[in-house]
């Protein structure tokens, strides 16, 4: 079984998904970040490999991201931390496809699956683009984008193929810089809900734990991202930035569990 799925079904609680840039703000703080997420009630993190050229995300990942990559982060440097770091709950891989193709699919999936990996999202490979990623059929869950613009028969046709669950991007623009639209947000979760059973996770443009939990209302959890960044960006000189970014993810769980 997805391991997301379990969580929802053994747990009965809306999912909460954080987004780190890996080896941001340095290598040693995002492995804190990391547990700070598991020990506040995350039930997965997903994990950006760096990208020069992030063309889904907005100016806060981006920020992390080029500043991870002028630290020397690759995606072999990836799977070497994380091959020290063992936690109770599962991380998803977001990254974009030349990085995957270059690294070789199967041998990224099979690298990855061995420290603690479950699930892929290459952000810029639509629908078309299914077949690239067979290799990794088995080893990770293949994740699939929809967004609130596509037409309701391509939302279908994603829901029925993507595994894991359905990342659902809230309205348009890039991540943080995305201006939710609700009722189209709706429609499209009614629509992957009267055709399958995959889990549905909205992102892009979630700034707050109250509209994380109003979204979560009828998701199955969501997906947190520059509203955290932004909160490490602004107070990372700062000597309790740490203890404020957990204060910060458990205020996400606790808005989350209010809406289950």
């Amino acid at each position: 079984m997805d391991p997301l799925r379990e969580v929802l079904e053994k747990k009965k609680r809306k999912l909460f998904v954080p987004y780190l840039t890996f080896g941001y703000p340095d290598i040693a703080s995002f492995c804190t970040l990391l547990r700070i997420c598991e020990e506040e009630g995350a039930d997965a993190v997903e994990v950006g490999i760096p990208h020069s050229d992030p063309v889904a995300d907005g100016p806060v990942i981006q920020t992390t991201s080029f500043a991870a990559l002028k630290q020397g982060v690759t995606p072999p440097l990836v799977v070497e931390v994380m091959a020290g770091i063992r936690l109770s709950i599962p991380l998803i891989a977001m990254t974009y496809g030349n990085i995957v193709l270059q690294y070789g699919v199967g041998r990224f999936a099979r690298d990855f699956r061995k420290v603690g990996f479950r699930g892929l999202i290459v952000a810029d490979f639509p629908l078309e683009a299914w077949d690239f990623l067979k290799e990794a059929q088995g080893l990770l869950s293949r994740i699939l984008l929809a967004s609130v613009t596509s037409p309701l028969e391509r939302v279908r046709r994603i829901a029925e193929v993507s595994e894991g669950f359905v990342y659902l991007v809230s309205g348009k623009g890039v991540t943080g810089k995305t201006e939710v639209d609700v009722s189209a947000l709706r429609e499209r979760v009614a629509c992957i809900r009267s055709h399958t059973s995959v889990l549905v996770l909205p992102g892009f443009g979630i700034h707050d734990p109250h509209q994380a939990a109003t979204l979560a209302e009828y998701t199955d959890g969501v997906i947190v991202g520059s509203a955290l960044l932004e909160y490490i960006i602004r107070n990372r000189d700062t000597e309790t930035w740490m203890e404020g970014f957990a204060a910060l993810v458990r205020s996400y769980r606790r808005a989350l569990d209010g809406a289950a």
